[in-house]
C-alpha cells in the first residue's frame, strides 16, 4: 500500500509506504497532473520500499528535474544516492 499526498502550495508530494505494482503508475499520474508551474519535490521520508519499477520511476523523475528529499539509507542505496562516511572503510 502507498499513500500519495498530492502536491500542495509548496509543490511537495509525500510518499508513505511501498512504491510497488500499481502504485508506480499512480505516482506517475499524480506527477503528470501536477501544475507545471510548480517546482515539484518528492518527500521520501515515509517510503519504506520500492520495487524495480518504482526505483526506475524515481530515477526518471529525478533526471527530469524533480527533487527527491528525505529518503532513508535503504532508499538512497536503491536510488544510488546513499551517503558514505568520509575517511571510513
Amino acid at each position: 500500500m502507498l499513500r500519495i499526498s498530492k502536491p500542495g502550495e509548496d509543490g511537495a508530494i509525500a510518499l508513505e509506504g511501498r512504491l510497488v505494482g500499481p502504485w508506480v503508475d499512480e505516482l506517475e499520474r499524480v506527477v503528470a497532473e501536477a501544475p507545471a508551474t510548480s517546482a515539484l519535490t518528492i518527500d521520501l521520508r515515509g517510503l519504506v520500499f520500492a520495487d524495480g519499477a518504482g526505483v526506475s520511476l524515481l530515477r526518471t523523475l529525478r533526471a527530469a528535474g524533480l527533487k527527491l528529499v528525505g529518503g532513508s539509507g535503504f532508499v538512497g542505496a536503491l536510488l544510488g544516492t546513499e551517503r558514505r562516511d568520509e575517511g571510513g572503510t
